[in-house]
């Protein structure tokens, strides 16, 4: 992974089991449930992929549907400066999850949602 690319995709949704059947019948995809947050969410694994891609998080109808890519940087919350520096606004986050994954999710300056993520020590 390097950083400054897109590493990491998500669906937030109100209804994980019936998106995880759609997609596993549309594109082969595997899930596999993570429990290192405090929300229900499953990791999703590409046909050919040893490792997860993506993720599948349920909402639970506290926060609207998304879809949205999660790009690598080095250091979450200097992106989150430079995101805000340049228009941006959070929506959440950083969060560190159990693991010392660090993440946020933001709005860029036209209202596009997106992720920033680091990797744990």
């Amino acid at each position: 992974m390097n950083n400054n690319n897109v590493n990491w995709f998500e669906i937030g949704t109100n209804h994980p089991q019936e998106t995880m059947d759609f997609y596993s019948k549309m594109f082969g995809w595997k899930f596999q449930e993570y429990t290192d947050m405090e929300n229900e969410y499953y990791n999703i694994i590409e046909p050919g992929n040893e490792y997860p891609t993506g993720g599948i998080l349920g909402t639970a109808g506290k926060i609207a549907e998304y879809s949205t890519f999660y790009t690598l940087v080095s250091d979450v919350d200097k992106a989150i400066k430079a995101a805000k520096d340049n228009g941006a606004t959070v929506i959440w986050g950083p969060v560190t999850d159990k693991t010392g994954l660090t993440f946020a999710r933001l709005n860029d300056s036209t209202g596009h949602q997106f992720g920033v993520f680091s990797a744990g020590q």
